[in-house]
């Protein structure tokens, strides 16, 4: 009984559920976007669900080379699993965190590029939440592609708040030595 109780602590700690929970939310809603043929306004020129399928990367991007973007997907969820393994002792609670958003994301259109048309006999992945600005109409994308920008997005910020923190570190230890100084001349 001990063993499961560390491994589920360490399944706990490790944030692969949250990865796991939100691969589900995707499929979920993709499967149903891709049933019900969405075409639904929620709030007029602003936020619609439209089915739409995408061959290509974000924006349609490479558009008709889903083997490659499949192969691409694959790869980077990959990495993203071994370095995740690799630094598990080095990285903080919200890293772990952003790894296992992005790592859903990834995984989510990685399903549909490789296994959607097999499946349901089109290609693509699945997108239906589409925005609309006045005359600008937002790219439609998915979960999936929402925990991919927002993990990225998030983590280089972080690394950005990061690296301020630590310019700004040496400039206060460096102000403490001028003061020790000072008193000591002027003493």
């Amino acid at each position: 009984m001990n063993k499961v109780k560390q491994y589920l602590k360490s399944f706990f700690y490790s944030y692969a559920w949250l990865a796991v929970l939100l691969l589900i939310i995707d499929q979920l809603t993709k499967v149903w976007a891709l049933k019900a043929k969405l075409d639904i306004t929620l709030i007029p020129n602003f936020l619609h669900l439209t089915y739409v399928r995408n061959t290509g990367a974000a924006w349609s991007m490479f558009d008709g080379n889903m083997l490659v973007l499949a192969l691409i997907s694959f790869v980077v969820g990959t990495l993203l699993i071994v370095a995740r393994i690799k630094y598990r002792t080095k990285l903080d609670t919200f890293k772990k965190i952003l790894f296992a958003v992005v790592l859903a994301g990834t995984w989510g259109n990685f399903i549909d590029r490789a296994f959607y048309k097999l499946l349901t006999g089109a290609e693509g992945v699945v997108d239906f939440i589409h925005f609309q600005f006045g005359n600008y109409h937002f790219p439609v994308f998915n979960v999936a592609d929402i925990c991919i920008t927002l993990g990225i997005l998030s983590y280089v910020v972080l690394l950005l708040v990061e690296e301020f923190k630590a310019l700004k570190a040496p400039k206060t230890e460096e102000k403490v030595k001028d003061d020790t100084n000072e008193e000591k001349d002027g003493e």
